[in-house]
């Protein structure tokens, strides 16, 4: 194998914290040296979480001096050029090439004198008909705007998926994406939950959460506030029943959901939380509440699912690789409130084992993760440099 290896990693943006930036951090822990690449980066949020802390970030630092109040409106104005950002980028002194992407990352050019290892979290969801980070395309006139755009984009998002390598990803459901949209093979390597940094932990550390007293009485979700999470739909169900709900995590959709959650009493909005306050969350809850249509993996259910708590998710896609109905959580079947309603009853008629909770969700470690995506590259290291 190559000695003194020159590594980049390039992920489509790094101004929001969720499950493909987690596994991005832990990458870049493999690869401590590595230069990272995106088109975004917020430095607040990723001290906040304590992620990427010295790894040295290139970006568009022009994007800076964007008020916060039209950073998001921006960004997606952006959204087409996006794909020139990212096949532009000089990766030329790098010997490896790492992209994680769920949008254009994987466009990034290299010789074949280069390896190019791509993870995919999913083909873009706004292209391919699934729930994205807005609704406009269910409007006639923003799909009559839209609709050339998405079919350009499409083209660029089908050479850019032929440029790497090879393909990793995340579940089988994206595994067949893949391999319907792009044509490719690809291996399956399990991403993982994080909790706190250390799961293993079981006292509470101080923070600045409320504290429930006796048996758990709220439900949780934890997430990017996007279009397509449906927190809304868990937001009316809870709140027009009176079942206590807390809501954690920013995004896109953060001022509609404050203005929607402000109408029931039952529902608390906390913004990003820090990893200790998640972690307080987690120990404390009922259960978590996850309704993503079309889901790519499934990673919120496996958070909770660390503590022994239970999760109501959607059944369907990547929910079934992580849930187990009736041992691990409770399915419920349409992404309505009166389906979402009767699978909460459900859960609260339904006993879990707490250590069958926890055992579950090993398979799905850290440590697991880091060590298959490094044999992975390091066997194709060795094939392309011996």
């Amino acid at each position: 194998m190559k000695k003194d290896l020159k590594v980049a990693i390039v992920h489509d943006y790094l101004h929001e914290y969720g499950g493909a930036e987690t596994l991005v951090n832990a990458v870049w822990e493999i690869f401590p040296s590595a230069d990272i690449y995106s088109a975004t980066y917020d430095p607040a949020v990723m001290k906040r979480v304590g992620a990427f802390q010295r790894a040295k970030i290139f970006y568009p630092k022009w994007k800076d001096n964007i008020p916060g109040s039209i950073k998001n409106f921006v960004h997606k104005v952006l959204i087409a050029n996006l794909p020139f950002y990212f096949q532009n980028l000089n990766l030329e002194k790098y010997d490896l090439v790492i992209s994680s992407s769920a949008h254009f990352a994987k466009g990034v050019v290299t010789r074949p004198d280069q390896l190019h290892i791509s993870y995919i979290h999913t083909p873009p969801r706004f292209l391919y008909g699934y729930q994205g980070e807005t609704r406009k395309r269910d409007l006639w006139y923003w799909r009559m705007i839209l609709n050339p755009l998405d079919a350009f984009l499409r083209k660029m998002d089908y050479k850019f998926a032929q440029r790497p390598d090879f393909l990793l990803c995340n579940s089988e459901t994206v595994r067949k994406r893949i391999k319907k949209f792009y044509n490719r093979d690809a291996k399956v390597i399990y991403p993982f939950p994080e909790v706190g940094g250390n799961p293993e932990i079981r006292v509470a550390p101080k923070s600045g959460l409320p504290r429930n007293q006796g048996y758990p009485s709220f439900y949780l979700v934890v997430s990017r506030l996007a279009a397509y999470k449906n927190i809304d739909l868990i937001i009316k169900t809870c709140g027009k029943n009176n079942i206590p709900l807390k809501v954690a995590g920013t995004g896109s959709s953060r001022e509609y959901l404050e203005a929607l959650a402000s109408k029931y009493k039952s529902v608390q909005m906390l913004g990003l939380v820090t990893q200790e306050e998640k972690y307080e969350l987690y120990r404390k809850c009922r259960a978590m509440i996850c309704a993503v249509r079309d889901e790519d993996f499934g990673m919120a259910p496996l958070e909770p699912m660390m503590f022994g708590k239970p999760v109501v998710a959607l059944k369907e896609s990547g929910y079934l690789e992580t849930v187990i109905d009736g041992k691990t959580g409770i399915f419920f079947e349409e992404l309505t409130e009166e389906s979402l309603l009767h699978a909460i009853k459900k859960l609260e008629r339904t006993s879990f084992n707490e250590n069958f909770i926890k055992s579950h969700v090993q398979k799905f470690s850290r440590d697991r993760f880091k060590r298959e995506f490094k044999e992975f590259v390091d066997q194709k290291l060795r094939s392309k440099y011996e």
